[in-house]
Formats: structure tokens, C-alpha cells, sequence
């Protein structure tokens, strides 16, 4: 049978589970394919004829499911397009432009195509937070485009699919999602783009497409914000070092283009995180070259740092003595950021911290005054992703352990890292001398976005889907209960067994991790039915952790459902993975849930 044509009649059909939503808010969309083999296409959704969605593959059933995010009000014609499926391809297709968000629909395309259905997009009003003494920042990548990370080894597909960073609506959505969040500004990275270079104008092609990504990013801000949105704030992040040092005059030339272009620019007035009297910027700084106390042995601790810093310690500490301008703080509240502060020990020169490798991230202190703290679904430490001091998502546990250190120190900013990565090196082609350390993202385990993706899309590293929305839900929930806007609630996550586990022993380990008010007790379920109860007179109450003997419960070779209720407890947020949580006026009792299979 051709690929480019359906079997004889071959019918592909789309039902949308809400025909009017508001602006912002997804679609529930399922796709059934009758009269052709579904293992040999890929079904590619279209909003008003544009790429818009995530690419996806049919089970054996012939069904596809989508979460699509509308963001602009007004009528929405979806349909889906079919085109071969390359199994041998994680991505589905080798013609990459066909999964790109805003590729328009081919004019000659002549393959299988679905039915269309419109959708209504309704404007919504948004509430205002009321900025608080913590303000919460979402360290956000423009740097999606040709000339740089371009999705070759993304772990997951975004729900509004692979994008290119200069696309508006892309850039709204993300806007969206950060209002209902409470973000209080957004952080673009800047910070690897001038690396060895004496002045700014020197920058590369490369560097110029995050500054033209950044500036859409802001015009899009400054057209929600004339809509009436209450849209975050930004600071910026240039850098420093990180890989080859460049000169502080290069820097000062930035932080001068920075107050020119954008500053001084009334098209962007009021979108400037202020700290201290003066907007903000923080400069990635690994090597803490700025700082005279700095030195390149406590980098150098952290391997991947010391082989992008491209030179030896000797040249690296005379360069800081050589280079001893002073950065340019005359427009602007500078602070400096590094990386891994558990070893580094950065903190103690007063910098902040892009992403540590501690289940307890550093707190940077200013004058006996928390300033600044990250947190994070997951991390590496120095040797990476692969390396037994990383820790992964472990279903929502790492971010809320990361949490707590936040809780408890109430610092003036808290870093969500971070919202978009989504890159990271090929199999073999790591950092170190045996290639075999993986930083920025990994897999699904193994990687840091907030972002939600395709529950279903696979990924680089052949994961047969990511969180949805679950990440997302999670952290406005964790920001909700630390502005006390649901200080009651109870939030709850399983950090054992992982997701998909395979599982062979007789034992099956059970661990939880709970912030909030302990509930009365924990009743843990398999597949609806009870198997235990956790008092508060046992062990396992405050340990939250539990052994079951899987060999008593005779289950059957398959996937089962765990489930933890924490019982006499209630949350406002359920957690869902398929849908962007609101807080409901009428509080859930919360649930933990996690599928592992019994060989």
C-alpha cells in the first residue's frame, strides 16, 4: 500500500471534547483513523491552517489523542493531517518543518485529512496577584531557533508542539500560562552568547537571534498587557562566563545596548522587574570572574564547567586579575549568578544560582537577608544526569523537597527553573573525557521543564510520553500554599515507585512525599482496591515510606495503578495531568497516582 495515500476508503474522523473555551485553555481532541494500518502514519494537528499542537502516533486502535492550548480569541478551524510515519525516526518525519508550530498547511497537500471542527476561543479577564515580599521568576529559553538549540534531542514534544522562539502565539501562550501561575517576572537567558568576545558588537549571528526572540517576547508582553492582562515582568540574564570569559567591557557594552534598545524604548514601559530601586539583571557568572575573591579551582570542581571554560586554572585566575573593570551597575541592580552552589560555594560571594545539585538548593544570603533561592522538578550535580547524586522528577517529590528550602528561608526571589530546556547532547556525545556527561535535559526522568508536553509524543531517548500538565499544576500550587493563598491545602506526591517501573521482586518499595497538614491517615490503593492503611501510629506515617508484599496480592502480569488518599485532608489544586488545574471553590481530597508494570 502507497503511504501517500489512505487504504480505499480509508475515513479519519476528530471530535473535540469542548466546542468554546477560553483564551489560554485546551482542547480535548481524539482523532480515529478507519480503513488503514495506523502503525504507518502521523497525524499532525492544524489551527486556521497552521501547525499548531503536538505531533502524534495512533495506538493499535487507530485513536490519537491531543491537549491543544488556544491562545487568541476568536474562531478556530482544527483539523489533522496524516503524512508517513518514518518508525525508525523518534521525531516521526525527517521533514521537521511539517512539526513546527505556525508551518502553514501545504497548499498542495493531497494525503489523508480529517473532517474540521471549529472551536470558539473566548477573552477572559485575570486576576491580578498582589505582589508579595517573595516574587516568584520563570527562567524562560528564546534561544529555539536555527542558529541554535533547534529540537535534535528533545525528551518530550511541548503540547503546542516543536516551535521556533520568534513565534508570537507561542510566546502568548507561555504568557498565559504564566498569569494564571502568578509569575512575577520572566527570566530570558542570555547568558552563553558573548563567550570570549572583548566587545558586544562583536557578538555572533548566533546571539542575535535570542536578542530578536526576546524583543517579539516583549512586544507580545506589551500587547497583552494593552489587552488588559496583567502580564509578568522581565529582567534579563547576560553573561559573563560559562564558557570562554568575555571581557567586562563587552558586558558594560551589553547592559548599555540592554538600557538603549529596551530600557529607554516607551513601547516598554512598566515591563522591568525592579530590585533595589533599579530593574534588574543577573549575569551568569560560573567561574565568579567579576567577583576579585573568585577563584578558577572551586569551577573547576564541576567538570563540565571546567571544559566549556576552555582554558587551564593559571590562565583563567590571570585573567581576573587582568581584567578588573568594573561592571556598570549604573542603570541597573546587578547580581551575579553560578551554578552548582553546594560544591562551587559561590553563595559565599554573594551569587545567586542558576540550578544546584542538592535536594536542598543553596539560599544565597545578603547582609543576614535571604535573596534568592532555586527551585527545580529535578537536577544534576557535578558529574550530570547519569551520575548517582542526580536526582529525577520522582513524580513531583524533588520540586516539592526543593520547595520547602524556600519555605523555610523566605528569600526576596524564588527561581523556577526552568520552564523550556528542552536540549541537551546525543547519545555518546556528552561532556568529560568518555562523552558520558549529559547536562541541560536527558529524559523525561532526567530533565528540568515546567512546560506542558504531549502525554503520548515520544521522545529523543524513546520515552513514550511526558507529564502533561502535571508540572505546571504542581508548581502553581507550590506557589499558591507559599503566598498562603491555600495554606490548608495538602499536597502530595510518590516518589516510589517512578512512573513505568518495571517490577520483579516480591517487595515493591512505596515512598510519598507530603506538604501541608498531615492528613488523619494514608490509604494506599492498587488498581481502586485497598491494601493497606497508614496511622499515624505507625512507622511508615512519619517515615512515609512502606514495603508491600507484592507476592500476597497475586497480581497479575501488567500495568497496575497505585494510589495514595490522604484521608481527612483536602487541596483546592487536583494535580491533573491532562488539564490546567484552577483552584476549585470547592476543595478534593488529594491523591498521589503512579502506573508500574509487574513482569
Amino acid at each position: 500500500m502507497s503511504l501517500s495515500a489512505p487504504a480505499p476508503g480509508a475515513t479519519l474522523e476528530i471530535l473535540v471534547g469542548d466546542l468554546e473555551i477560553a483564551m489560554g485553555e485546551s482542547i480535548d481532541l481524539r482523532a480515529e483513523l478507519i480503513g488503514a494500518d495506523p502503525s504507518e502514519y502521523l497525524a499532525l494537528p492544524f489551527v486556521n491552517k497552521s501547525r499548531w499542537g503536538a505531533h502524534e502516533r495512533f495506538d493499535a486502535d487507530g485513536v490519537a489523542r491531543f491537549q491543544i492550548p488556544l491562545p487568541n480569541p476568536g474562531p478556530a478551524d482544527v483539523e489533522v493531517l496524516l503524512i508517513p510515519l518514518e518508525v525508525d525516526n523518534w521525531m516521526g518525519t525527517s521533514n521537521k518543518d511539517m512539526l513546527m508550530a505556525g508551518h502553514p498547511m501545504p497548499l498542495d497537500f493531497d494525503g489523508p485529512r480529517s473532517n474540521i471542527t471549529q472551536v470558539t476561543v473566548l477573552r477572559k479577564d485575570f486576576q491580578a496577584h498582589t505582589p508579595g515580599d517573595t516574587a516568584f521568576a520563570m527562567q524562560w529559553e528564546p534561544w529555539f531557533t536555527p542558529q541554535s538549540s533547534y529540537w535534535n534531542t528533545a525528551h518530550a514534544v511541548p503540547l503546542v508542539g516543536f516551535y521556533a522562539s520568534y513565534h508570537r502565539d507561542v510566546a502568548r501562550q507561555h504568557i498565559l500560562w504564566f498569569v494564571e501561575m502568578g509569575v512575577d517576572f520572566v527570566l530570558p537567558d542570555w547568558s552563553n552568547h558573548i563567550w570570549g568576545r572583548e566587545h558586544w558588537h562583536e557578538r555572533g549571528s548566533g546571539t542575535n537571534t535570542i536578542i530578536h526572540a526576546t524583543t517579539l517576547f516583549l512586544e507580545e508582553l506589551a500587547d497583552m498587557r494593552d489587552e488588559g492582562i496583567p502580564v509578568p515582568q522581565v529582567a534579563i540574564m547576560p553573561g559573563l562566563s560559562n564558557g570562554p570569559p568575555a571581557k567586562m567591557q563587552a558586558l558594560n557594552e551589553q547592559l548599555e545596548w540592554i538600557h538603549q534598545n529596551y530600557l529607554r524604548n516607551p513601547r516598554f514601559n512598566g515591563l522591568w522587574f525592579e530590585f533595589d530601586d533599579k530593574p534588574l539583571v543577573v549575569v551568569l557568572d560560573t567561574n565568579a570572574m567579576a567577583h576579585p575573591d573568585g577563584r578558577t579551582e572551586a569551577a573547576f570542581r564541576i567538570p563540565f564547567v571546567q571544559q566549556t571554560l576552555g582554558a587551564s586554572e593559571e590562565e583563567l585566575d590571570q585573567l581576573r586579575i587582568e581584567d578588573d573593570t568594573p561592571v556598570d551597575d549604573t542603570h541597573f541592580t546587578v547580581r551575579w549568578m553560578s551554578t552548582q552552589l553546594q560544591t562551587t560555594q559561590h553563595h559565599e560571594l554573594g551569587y545567586w544560582t542558576w540550578m544546584d545539585g542538592s535536594i536542598e538548593p543553596v539560599v544565597t544570603y545578603n547582609e543576614d537577608v535571604a535573596e534568592a533561592v532555586t527551585v527545580t522538578p529535578a537536577f544534576f550535580a557535578e558529574y550530570g544526569w547519569m551520575a548517582p547524586e542526580a536526582y529525577g522528577r520522582r513524580g513531583g517529590a524533588t520540586l516539592m523537597q526543593t520547595f520547602e528550602v524556600a519555605l523555610e528561608h523566605r528569600p526576596k526571589v524564588v527561581f523556577l527553573h526552568q520552564f523550556n530546556e528542552f536540549a541537551g547532547q546525543r547519545e555518546g556525545g556528552g561532556y568529560g573525557p568518555d562523552n558520558n556527561i549529559y547536562v541541560d535535559s536527558y529524559s523525561v526522568e532526567f530533565s528540568d521543564d515546567l512546560e506542558p508536553v504531549s502525554l503520548t509524543a515520544p521522545g529523543y531517548r524513546d520515552d513514550p510520553g511526558g507529564w502533561g500538565f502535571y508540572y505546571l499544576n504542581l508548581t502553581q500550587a507550590l506557589m499558591a500554599f507559599y503566598r498562603e493563598v491555600t495554606p490548608q491545602d495538602t499536597l502530595m506526591a510518590i516518589s516510589t515507585p517512578l512512573a513505568g517501573a518495571q517490577v520483579s521482586d516480591e517487595q515493591l518499595q512505596l515512598a510519598w512525599t507530603v506538604l501541608g497538614p498531615e492528613p488523619q491517615a494514608y490509604r494506599i490503593e492498587i488498581n481502586g482496591a485497598e491494601i493497606a492503611r497508614v496511622t499515624s501510629e505507625q512507622a511508615a506515617f512519619e517515615a512515609r515510606a512502606l514495603d508491600i508484599a507484592l507476592n500476597d496480592l497475586d497480581l497479575p502480569s501488567g500495568s497496575h495503578t497505585m494510589t495514595i488518599v490522604a484521608e481527612e485532608a483536602h487541596t483546592r489544586f487536583p494535580l491533573s495531568y491532562t488539564s490546567h488545574d484552577r483552584i476549585q471553590d470547592d476543595p478534593v481530597t488529594p491523591r498521589a497516582q503512579v502506573a508500574f508494570v509487574v513482569e
